[in-house]
This record gives C-alpha cells, sequence and structure tokens, in this order.
C-alpha cells in the first residue's frame, strides 16, 4: 500500500521520522515548545498530565544516572540506550514526540498540543536533530498513539481481583489526593493531583482531577500493583516491581 504521506514510492513516509541528536538535547528543546501533555506508560499503570518542561538537570539517583526535570516531573535514565521519534497522531494531526527503546514500544510519548504537523516549530526540530523518516509500519510499531490502557503486562494470578477493585476504589473515594509514580527501565513520573472522577471497566481504573489535567488508568490485577494510604487524607499509586 502506498502512503499518502510518502513523498516518492519506496522512500520513507512524511509523517514519523527517527531523531539523530542525543536525548538530553531534544529533551531539553521541550522548554521552549510550550505546554503539551505527557503520557508515560509501564504494563498495567499510565499516566498522562497537562504540563510545560523546564531544563534536564543530571543527577544520580540510586542505580540510575538521571537526567531530572524539575518543572515537569520526568526524570530520564541514560544507563538505557533509547531513541527519540516526531510522530504524526493518524486521528487529529497532533505531533508526538516519542521515546523508546530498539524492539520496543514507546514508553514516553508527549503530544505537542500547540502545534500541527505543518508547523513551523516541528519542521524545525526535524531539520535540527537531524531527522531520518521512517516507514510507516516502523511508526506504528512504537505505539506512541495507543489508548491509555493498552498494555503488554503480565498478570497477577489473584483469586480476590474483585475485593482489590473495591478496596482500590475505597480508598480513591476517600483521599484528597493521590501520589501517583510511574516508572519504566527508562523513564520514571510522578503526579500529584486531587481526583474528581473515578470510574472502572473489567480490573482497570480510571482516574482524573476536575479539569481533566491529569488522567490515570490503573489495572488492579497488574503484578506489583499498589495503592496505599500514606496519611489521612493522601493515597499513593505506584507498582511494587
Amino acid at each position: 500500500m502506498f502512503c499518502s504521506w510518502k513523498s516518492e514510492r519506496g522512500g520513507g513516509c512524511n509523517c514519523a521520522y527517527r531523531l539523530r541528536r542525543p536525548i538530553g538535547e531534544i529533551l531539553n528543546h521541550l522548554c521552549s515548545i510550550g505546554p503539551s501533555t505527557l503520557i508515560l506508560r509501564s504494563p498495567g499503570l499510565t499516566v498522562a498530565k497537562a504540563t510545560r518542561f523546564g531544563l534536564h538537570i543530571r543527577e544520580k539517583a540510586g542505580d540510575w544516572n538521571v537526567l531530572h526535570d524539575a518543572v515537569s516531573g520526568l526524570r530520564t535514565n541514560l544507563e538505557v540506550q533509547q531513541h527519540a521519534f516526531i510522530i504524526r497522531e493518524f486521528s487529529d494531526q497532533c505531533p508526538i514526540l516519542a521515546f523508546a527503546v530498539d524492539g520496543r514500544p514507546a514508553d514516553l510519548s508527549v503530544r505537542l498540543v500547540g502545534h500541527d504537523w505543518g508547523s513551523p516549530a516541528v519542521r524545525k526540530m526535524i531539520a535540527d536533530f537531524d531527522g531520518v523518516a521512517l516507514d510507516c509500519a516502523q511508526s506504528r510499531q512504537l505505539g506512541a498513539g495507543a489508548w491509555l490502557d493498552e498494555w503488554e503486562q503480565p498478570k497477577a494470578k489473584a483469586p480476590t481481583v474483585e475485593n482489590r477493585l473495591d478496596e482500590a476504589c475505597e480508598i480513591l473515594h476517600s483521599c484528597q489526593l493521590l501520589a501517583v509514580e510511574v516508572k519504566t527501565p527508562t523513564m520514571q513520573c510522578d503526579a500529584c493531583f486531587s481526583p474528581s472522577f473515578i470510574d472502572h471497566e473489567g480490573t482497570v481504573i480510571r482516574i482524573a482531577d476536575r479539569k481533566r489535567n491529569h488522567i490515570v488508568y490503573a489495572d488492579v490485577d497488574a503484578a506489583g500493583f499498589r495503592l496505599d494510604h500514606i496519611g489521612s487524607q493522601t493515597a499513593q499509586l505506584f507498582h511494587s516491581i
């Protein structure tokens, strides 16, 4: 099938590019992009939040040699090699900056909501960061536009999933603040917000604040799922593995 976004048959598409500059340089460019939506997914737990970005500063955190952005709360592990891509979202033409390890779907996606695919800012990123056009199939494999609850995940073999779901919903409805930590081998991001919208479908709980600036999808049946009170009005959601 010939992609309508290809400039010529046999060539790469004009809807996805691999960026060949260092990860730190690309991340630090985000502070000039304006408001964006950060999406970080681990198996069974995804956070999406509206945020700006600041400068990513190098620091040591446990076993990680990281770049830390205090504005967005994003930490990037420099010990694991990964690549950056810029992709056109097919549904709404929004440009997405995605980060992935070779052969794996993207853990981190940043929707550049203030720009469209043909904007000068996106064209400049592709040029300045030595963008190389990808084939359509390669861009789809990154999964940057996947639904928030599309995960490759091991399932916990727990006979009490319904009880766990009820307990989780009770904790969420009783807390004033929810602290969320999502961590993958390459990225970590924290979020803290007041949950206003809580529902579930199957074993997946959907949580959001009133303005939908923070959205969390969590599978209570995922291995390592933890939701605990850490104070009289605060709960913490994370994975223990």
